[in-house]
């Protein structure tokens, strides 16, 4: 698929994913595309905060002032496929993006770290759709983790209906206690095809990614010899490990995770299968007149080859009548 095509494929995702609501919609100004915009970032386990902890903003595209996203260049190659907006399309698109964004070593607009109060301000930023990674951060005996999220600046201000420029998150999270060094966990990967009546399209083989806190790791490889699935084990507990994959060429991605289990699913939208490419046929094998081909030179032998016929039956019927 080339780049124009992808633009648009996320272009027209986006568009269906944001500008859905109506309450957009209501709104009676216009999004200021150039206005200076913030993100503070609160980051606290009830009364304790959470300090020096490392969350890095990728802009996704930029805001018009009538609302549509316009996919930066970085993420213009970005392939995946969204239906439905609900909770789980959300996990897949943020899951889906982060994959992309440490295979390709995308750069963060802007990062930081939470100060003392567990709070990071960051400035400057444009009106746009960002995804927010956070890194694991040690304290006190446990282990942060800080759920990816994607948001939009500015963001709607239901009570003024107004668009809101400097906005605040505070990310889901979750936490293990710090454990020993030698203690591990298993994390595996299964491929899922989504192209029936296509699957002679598919790759022998895929190439998958295993990335420890956005550093590549390890790379496998699966084929229907390993029945498009791999396990890793002994991995090191505290850390974020994610997947990505090169995506096959015509195919879509999207990347779920189901325990310990990491889904990669392509998926291949057409709506009918093509004939699969006949094999070569025998070199010696007769062939048919193709397309182009004079046909009208068979019925004429045809008929002149059955006259001669007529003719020696008539002449050998009159032989034995005298």
């Amino acid at each position: 698929m080339t780049k124009a095509k992808r633009f648009l494929a996320l272009l027209l995702m986006l568009i269906i994913l944001f500008c859905a609501s109506a309450k957009v919609f209501a709104v009676s100004e216009k999004i200021d595309p150039e206005r200076e915009s913030s993100l503070e970032i609160i980051f606290r386990e009830g009364e304790k905060n959470l300090s020096d902890a490392e969350f890095s903003v990728y802009l996704i595209a930029n805001i018009t002032e009538n609302g549509k996203f316009i996919v930066t260049e970085e993420f213009s190659g970005f392939n995946v496929n969204i239906t439905g907006v609900n909770d789980e399309a959300w996990r897949a698109l943020v899951m889906t993006l982060e994959s992309f964004i440490f295979q390709n070593k995308v750069d963060p607009a802007v990062s930081g770290k939470t100060d003392s109060d567990g709070i990071l301000v960051l400035e400057g930023l444009k009106p746009g759709l960002y995804l927010v990674i956070g890194n694991p951060v040690s304290i006190d005996g446990y282990t942060y983790f800080a759920e990816t999220a994607i948001i939009q600046i500015p963001a709607l201000d239901n009570e003024n209906n107004i668009w809101d420029y400097d906005i605040s998150i505070k990310p889901k999270h979750s936490s293990i206690p710090d454990l020993e060094p030698d203690s591990f966990v298993t994390r595996k990967v299964l491929k899922i095809w989504n192209d029936k009546g296509y699957e002679f399209l598919r790759p022998k083989e895929i190439t998958v990614y295993l990335f420890c806190d956005g550093e590549l790791y390890d790379t496998v490889k699966l084929s229907k010899d390993s029945n498009w699935r791999h396990t890793w084990e002994k991995l090191d507990e505290g850390h974020r490990w994610t997947v990505s994959e090169k995506v096959p060429e015509g195919y879509t991605v999207r990347i779920t995770k189901e325990g310990i289990t990491f889904v990669i699913e392509n998926s291949i939208e057409k709506t009918k299968p093509p004939e699969k490419p006949e094999p070569p046929k025998d070199p010696d094998e007769p062939k048919l007149p193709q397309t182009g081909q004079l046909w009208w030179p068979v019925p004429a032998l045809l008929g002149t080859g059955l006259l001669f016929v007529a003719v020696g039956i008539f002449r050998r019927r009159g032989g034995y009548e005298k």
